[in-house]
C-alpha cells in the first residue's frame, strides 16, 4: 500500500521513499514505492510528472492501493528520492479548483449539473446535463471570479453521508465507501473529489470562459484558470494589437472595421462574378456552337487549364441554362483535377451519375451529386481525356436507348 503524501502536504515538492517493487512491462518499468507525492490520473486531473532518482516519469497510475510510477529505464537502489514537476502540479491545482468554483456557481445560480470534467493541457472542459445559455455561463464566471477575489479557504472534510446528501451539488458513486472526501469552499461549492486543489480560492488566480458548444443534449464549456488563463489572455492581447495595427483603429473599433471590410468583400465578390460571367459568355457560346450532337442532345466537353473551381461552375451555369445540353467540364490546377457533369435542372430524361462515377474512378477521385449535376476532385489528371471519353461513351449509350 502506497502512502499518498499528496493528501498530507499539497505544497511539498520532493520526498524520500523506499522501493517496494520494480518490474518491466513491454520495455517500460513499473515502480511501486512505500510512499509517494505523485498524483495518479483521476477525477479528470492528469497525473504528476517529475523524476525518481533522476529518472524521468512517463506516467503515474493507481492500481488498488498502490501508486505505480512508469519510467523508460529502471532506478538504482532501494532508497528513492522523488521530485515532482511543481510548476505543472501548481497549475493543475489552479485549474481543478477553478473548475470547482465555476461549476459550483453554475449550480448555485442556475441549478445546472456538471456531468464530467477534464483537464487537457491549458484547457478545462465541463459537460452539463442541460443546454446552458451564454448569459448564464457568464454570470457563473463572474461569480467564480468574485469567489477568487474573496480568497476563501479551501477545506477538505470527511462528513457523514447524511450531510453529504443534504449539501453536495453532486453525490458520490453509489458504491462509495465512507469516509468520503469532500472539497468544501464555504458558500460556493461542496462536492466529493479525489483531486488536488490550491488551498485558497485566491490562488486560483482567474477563471475565464473561452468557448461553448452543444454536446449530447447539454453544453460543453471550455475555460482556463490561473496561469493558463493569463497565458491565453496575453496571447489574445497580442492578436488584438495586431488587428488594431492592420485595421488602424483601437480595439473598440475592431468590430466596426470588420463589418465595413465584410461589406466591401461582398461587393467585390459580386463584381468579380459579373466580370467572370461576361468573360466566359463568348466561350460558352462557342462551345455550344461546336458541340457534338447525340440523341438530340448537345454534348459539351471542355478542359480549362489553370482555371478554378468557381470558373468551371460559372461556365457550367452558362451552358446548362440551355435546353437539351449535357456539360462535361473540367479544370486542372495545383489542387488536382476538378470535374463537373450535368444538364439543365428541369431535365428528367438524362442522368449523369453513372458517367460521372466511371470518370471519377478513372481519375482516382471522389465526389457525387444528383441526376442533373455531379462534381468532384481527382488526382490522376494525366487520365483526364480517358475519363471524359468514357463519360461521353456512357452518355451516348444511354441517349440511344
Amino acid at each position: 500500500m502506497t502512502a499518498k503524501l499528496y493528501y498530507d502536504d499539497l505544497y511539498a515538492k520532493e520526498f524520500d521513499a523506499k522501493l517496494i517493487s520494480q518490474s518491466e512491462h513491454n520495455g517500460k518499468f513499473h515502480i511501486i514505492l512505500d510512499r509517494s507525492l505523485f498524483y495518479p490520473s483521476g477525477g479528470g486531473q492528469p497525473f504528476d510528472t517529475g523524476t525518481l532518482n533522476g529518472v524521468e516519469i512517463l506516467e503515474v497510475c493507481e492500481h488498488g492501493d498502490d501508486i505505480i510510477h512508469i519510467t523508460s529505464s529502471p532506478i538504482e537502489g532501494s532508497d528513492v528520492h522523488g521530485v515532482i514537476n511543481w510548476d505543472r502540479r501548481f497549475e493543475l491545482m489552479q485549474q481543478h479548483l477553478g473548475e470547482h468554483l465555476f461549476a459550483g456557481c453554475l449550480w448555485n445560480l442556475h441549478h445546472v449539473h456538471t456531468q464530467r470534467m477534464r483537464i487537457e493541457g491549458d484547457n478545462v472542459s465541463i459537460d452539463t446535463d442541460i443546454p446552458v445559455s451564454l448569459n448564464a455561463i457568464l454570470e457563473a464566471e463572474a461569480a467564480a471570479n468574485q469567489a477568487i477575489w474573496s480568497d476563501i479557504p479551501v477545506d477538505v472534510v470527511y462528513p457523514d453521508m447524511a450531510e453529504i446528501r443534504e449539501l453536495a451539488r453532486k453525490l458520490p458513486p453509489e458504491n462509495a465507501v465512507p469516509p468520503v472526501r469532500i472539497v468544501k469552499v464555504e458558500g460556493v461549492d461542496y462536492v466529493p473529489c479525489c483531486g488536488l486543489h490550491v488551498s485558497s480560492t485566491g490562488q486560483a488566480g482567474l477563471v475565464k470562459i473561452t468557448s461553448v458548444e452543444n454536446h449530447k443534449g447539454g453544453s460543453r464549456i471550455y475555460l482556463r484558470c490561473g496561469k493558463a488563463a493569463y497565458r491565453w489572455l496575453a496571447s489574445l492581447y497580442h492578436e488584438v494589437r495586431k488587428a488594431e495595427t492592420e485595421l488602424v483603429c483601437g480595439y473598440e473599433g475592431i468590430n466596426e472595421k470588420i463589418a465595413v471590410l465584410k461589406s466591401q468583400i461582398h461587393t467585390l465578390k459580386v463584381q468579380n462574378e459579373h466580370l467572370t460571367v461576361r468573360c466566359l459568355k463568348p466561350l460558352a457560346d462557342s462551345l455550344l456552337n461546336d458541340a457534338e450532337i447525340s440523341g438530340g442532345y448537345k454534348i459539351v466537353r471542355h478542359i480549362m487549364k489553370l482555371s478554378t473551381q468557381d470558373e468551371i461552375k460559372h461556365l457550367f451555369r452558362l451552358i446548362t441554362e440551355n435546353k437539351k445540353v449535357i456539360a462535361l467540364l473540367s479544370c486542372v490546377n495545383d489542387e488536382g483535377v476538378f470535374v463537373m457533369f450535368g444538364t439543365d435542372r428541369a431535365n428528367k430524361d438524362v442522368d449523369v451519375r453513372s458517367a460521372f462515377r466511371k470518370a471519377i474512378g478513372i481519375l482516382d477521385g471522389k465526389g457525387g451529386g444528383s441526376s442533373f449535376s455531379a462534381q468532384g476532385w481527382g488526382k490522376n489528371s494525366e487520365h483526364l481525356n480517358d475519363a471524359l471519353d468514357t463519360a461521353v461513351n456512357e452518355l451516348k449509350g444511354s441517349l440511344t436507348l
